[in-house]
């Protein structure tokens, strides 16, 4: 035994990581209020029993929706852009992950 929600939480993140959405985590842990950790464990415990390979996650899809969350007003565009341009370098310079 694992708690069904967790099951069905790591399953629903799963599929989420592999259609590259902008879901993280801690968004699941906020609706099933449980312990991230504990929902990690669940999820990491899953894709090494079915050996599954995601893709890494784009920082790239969290610009917009953290940028949005600072209440920037007019300047949101200008930051949301310079952070763009900060991934695509962080990426050619192969620093985006790890």
């Amino acid at each position: 035994g694992r708690r069904t929600q967790h099951v069905v939480a790591a399953c629903l993140y799963i599929v989420c990581r592999r259609e590259k959405t902008a879901h993280m985590l801690i968004d699941f842990s906020d609706v099933l209020q449980t312990n991230v950790y504990a929902l990690g464990s669940t999820f990491l415990k899953f894709t090494r029993l079915l050996n599954l390979q995601l893709p890494l996650i784009d920082p790239s899809l969290y610009i917009h929706r953290f940028a949005s969350r600072l209440e920037l007003g007019d300047k949101m565009h200008v930051v949301s852009m310079l952070a763009l341009r900060l991934v695509q370098r962080m990426k050619r310079d192969w620093i985006h992950t790890g």
